[in-house]
């Protein structure tokens, strides 16, 4: 049995690099956020709003805080008036590219098996 934890990240001890993964796509609207960057190299935060239909702004905030906090996206801001804030992956949050594509492989999969009886 472990008695330390193998490792700290944003001050909380993780023992398993999955729940690590999980911990940090948590939330309803975090994988789609991630989803559309992963889909669009840039999105404004109108266009995010738009995509995901039923988000309040209040979660789709929180959301791209969050996000942001843990290194996956990148807020850009662009000097003018009104300035125009765009959001995309950040080198760590690119790396999901590819974990994004497999989760999309399955559910075009799964959404095609017949209903069980």
């Amino acid at each position: 049995m472990l008695t330390e934890p193998p490792f700290h990240i944003n001050g909380r001890a993780y023992y398993c690099p999955v729940q690590l993964t999980v911990d940090t796509l948590a939330g309803r609207w975090k994988p789609m956020i991630l989803w559309h960057l992963v889909l669009h190299d840039a999105m404004r935060y109108s266009a995010l709003k738009r995509s995901l239909v039923t988000v309040s702004h209040k979660m789709l905030a929180q959301s791209l805080r969050e996000l942001e906090a843990d290194g996956l996206i990148l807020r850009h801001v662009q000097r003018v008036t009104p300035p125009e804030v765009s959001y995309s992956l950040s080198p760590k949050g690119a790396e999901l590219k590819g974990l994004f594509a497999q989760m999309k492989a399955f559910g075009d999969t799964y959404s095609k098996q017949p209903e069980p009886v």
